[in-house]
């Protein structure tokens, strides 16, 4: 075909759109070398959205290092905890529904199927989660805050449903 194409042109042009490939042809191969080059380059920054071990790791020196991730939802609860913090009745509800969504948002980053809270802390294995119960004890009093009109907590009762809270997101290892 490029035969055909050639045979059409003036003579004397020839060995310049012959040129004129081949220089596309190697703009051509440094931009597709660039562009794996950067894909390779860019998986290193690729946040790490799986439950990890912090046993340590012979990579960084037995020491754990957490991602960003792990960064944000140790923020976040730190923010809840303050919040609650205030104790008034309202930051006391705020706290609640707040840690009841920071515990689902670490489910959905561990991966654990299901449309909402409760289909995800289903679908974990029980057997091998010490404060289950209480973290479900926890997710149902939220529901009566949000969806129980007039429903007030009491002040032991909204401690208790922060420290059920804490001890699951403490053995999930989403904070320390």
């Amino acid at each position: 075909m490029l035969h055909i194409f050639l045979a059409q042109i003036d003579p004397y042009a020839i060995p310049a759109y012959v040129f004129l490939m081949w220089v596309c042809i190697v703009v051509d191969v440094l931009l597709l070398i660039g562009f794996i080059y950067s894909v390779v380059r860019a998986t290193h920054y690729h946040p790490n959205y799986t439950k990890s071990n912090h046993h340590g790791d012979a990579a960084h020196g037995g020491a754990h290092m957490p991602t960003l991730r792990e960064i944000a939802l140790r923020e976040r609860w730190r923010a809840i905890e303050k919040k609650f913090a205030v104790g008034t009745p309202e930051s006391a509800r705020l706290a609640i529904i707040e840690a009841d969504a920071l515990v689902d948002t670490a489910l959905k980053g561990m991966q654990i199927p299901g449309e909402h809270l409760a289909d995800r802390l289903t679908n974990l294995d029980e057997g091998s989660i010490k404060s289950m119960s209480r973290v479900w004890r926890a997710h149902r009093l939220r529901n009566d805050l949000v969806h129980t009109p007039g429903f007030a907590v009491s002040t032991p009762d909204a401690q208790r449903t922060m420290d059920d809270y804490e001890a699951f997101l403490k053995e999930m290892e989403v904070i320390d």
